[in-house]
């Protein structure tokens, strides 16, 4: 009875962390993939093996690569959490055949997911949490002595081998349980620590490993140039606590059934807390719209990046994103003030070498045709990622060396992609390009970038944003969404004096044949007193009338200035009007 009991509770902790984190962490895992780049070659997993927790690392990035497919990420997650309460139920049983205290085995489960949900997370540190708890329960089922230490001294080495850091915590562990056990001559289990320690410092010395942190501790799981949450330590410490509850509670007087229930509800009532406390404490909510907007502008959704920013917003990242979207549906001068602009960073927000925010400039410039800049923040963002790369990113470097012509380095991208499970027919679709510049030149993406090549190119970014727009438009005419980054650029920065050359060089041309409503309302902004110069631009009619009463209420309200911008709002926050005077 007690066995289907058991079954039946993992069964539904499973469903429940799948089921959570399918709805609360469905976007997270699309962009944990993008994170890491698997290759299935013997090459590319040998040089992981080698390295202490190598076989660990290359578990976690097998497993990674299928949470590409939708809800992947969740099952497999909940799975390696479920295994983790398992294992460290069957420690505690070991320990004491009668344990009720489930609590404690399901405190690792939480802290772990807890950590699962930070994007900078290595999954490496939870398959080789499974490892050590296995070797755990083997090491607690061996009686004699002798034995066990020597079993705990060759698993040490090990752990060390296959799944890094964490043997530092097993050391520790059956330190732990020979000491509180009062085992005769405990202390012998002391040498396991030693050789622990030898093992992390000696990594470090011989440059196996670059720092005590990494070679001792959950840093090691974790991105190599960023500095955890404490929230990575918690598995470590509730699996020591588990360990200690087991020893307190054993033997002790069984409770009876009315007192057991009342126990048992008590856990429950603690786990749902810590698990509300803590998904408000370490869950991703701050980031998550983000990573929503990043899986949209991967697989090209538009208009659902658009749908999501319709609500007022201030994170630059979001309103690239949408401007992005709108240049991608040739739609971005008409429509930009109908979403909430707050400058020119929201046309690209200023490089921090951050993986995320390269690879969004990345797509932003490949967008407007600047392949040089598009294919710097590509690299950069690869380099950054997390494990081998970023899959889109490499695509990038792919699509761009082809555009440049230069076929050995887009070649060599190619066999990598080739590598892997999900992007290889991708890859192998991009060799006709190779060394075949008719191609190139006749493919309607490739071709048209290759066309609007800058002569001269740098990595100014927003300092010269305006003057390799205008590049671009004059060596490419046909790249219609660099104008228009580049008539907008001119509104953002409320540079009257750069829109008024804009519209007087091409207005008339092919690339501006009449001006939309915006350009309409800046016109009347530049040129407030001059109905002739509105004329001169086909401003129409019904434009001048708003403006007529937007005049009229802003004047109507003026001693009303703290409740001003939000009264005009209302009817005319979607003007270029409402921008020039209010933001």
């Amino acid at each position: 009875m007690k066995k289907y009991k058991s079954l039946a509770l993992n069964v539904f902790v499973f469903l429940f962390l799948f089921v959570f984190l399918m709805i609360y962490s469905k976007f997270h895992f699309f962009c944990v993939e993008q994170n890491q780049l698997f290759q299935q070659s013997w090459p590319f997993i040998s040089e992981k093996l080698v390295q202490p927790g190598g076989f660990a690392l290359v578990v976690a990035e097998y497993l990674v690569q299928f949470f590409i497919i939708p809800n992947a990420g969740a099952l497999i997650t909940a799975l390696l959490l479920v295994l983790v309460g398992m294992l460290t139920n069957a420690i505690m049983k070991r320990i004491d055949p009668d344990n009720r205290w489930f609590l404690f085995a399901c405190l690792p489960i939480l802290t772990l997911l807890f950590i699962h949900l930070d994007y900078n997370y290595i999954i490496q540190g939870t398959v080789a949490f499974i490892m050590m708890l296995s070797a755990l329960y083997a090491v607690l089922g061996i009686r004699n002595i002798n034995y066990r230490l020597t079993a705990s001294i060759i698993l040490t080495v090990l752990l060390f081998v296959l799944a890094g850091p964490v043997f530092s915590l097993f050391a520790v562990s059956v330190i732990l349980c020979e000491a509180v056990n009062r085992t005769p001559k405990w202390y012998y289990s002391l040498v396991t620590g030693l050789v622990a320690l030898l093992l992390g410092i000696c990594s470090v010395y011989y440059s196996f490993i670059g720092e005590y942190r990494f070679a001792f501790l959950p840093d090691g799981y974790y991105h190599i140039r960023l500095q955890p949450d404490n929230v990575i330590y918690y598995s470590w410490l509730s699996l020591l606590l588990a360990i200690l509850a087991a020893f307190v509670f054993r033997g002790r007087k069984v409770l009876s059934r009315k007192m057991l229930v009342l126990a048992d509800i008590a856990q429950l009532l603690i786990l749902v807390g810590l698990f509300w406390k803590g998904i408000e404490l370490y869950g991703d909510a701050k980031s998550y719209r983000l990573k929503i907007m990043d899986y949209y502008a991967r697989t090209e959704q538009w208009d659902k990046i658009l749908d999501m920013c319709k609500k007022p917003m201030t994170n630059y990242l979001y309103i690239c994103h949408a401007n992005m979207a709108l240049a991608q549906k040739g739609l971005l001068a008409d429509n930009a003030f109908k979403y909430d602009q707050r400058g020119l960073q929201g046309l690209a927000v200023t490089w921090n070498k951050s993986a995320n925010v390269s690879t969004l400039l990345s797509d932003i410039y490949f967008t407007m045709g600047n392949v040089a800049i598009a294919q710097e923040m590509a690299f950069e963002s690869n380099i950054a990622s997390l494990c081998d790369g970023n899959p889109r990113m490499v695509k990038r470097l792919i699509q761009t060396n082809l555009i440049y012509g230069a076929y050995p380095i887009a070649e060599k991208y190619i066999s990598i992609l080739e590598n892997t499970a999900f992007y290889k027919d991708w890859a192998k679709e991009q060799r006709k390009f190779l060394y075949n510049d008719v191609a190139v030149e006749s493919d309607p993406l490739l071709g048209g970038m290759r066309k609007g090549l800058l002569a001269n190119n740098t990595l100014s970014q927003i300092d010269g944003f305006a003057m390799e727009l205008k590049q671009m438009v004059d060596q490419n005419p046909s790249n219609k969404t660099a104008f228009q980054y580049l008539g907008v650029f001119y509104l953002l920065g409320k540079d009257m004096d750069g829109f008024k050359q804009f519209i007087e060089t091409y207005y008339g041309t092919e690339l501006l044949p009449s001006l939309p409503v915006p350009y309409q309302e800046a016109i009347i902004t530049l040129s407030e007193r001059e109905p002739d110069y509105w004329k001169r631009f086909g401003v129409s009619e019904s434009i001048v009338q708003r403006f007529a009463d937007y005049k009229q209420q802003v004047l109507a309200n003026r001693n009303n200035v703290n409740s001003l911008p939000g009264l005009m709002s209302r009817s005319y926050g979607d003007t270029y009007w409402y921008y020039f005077m209010f933001k």
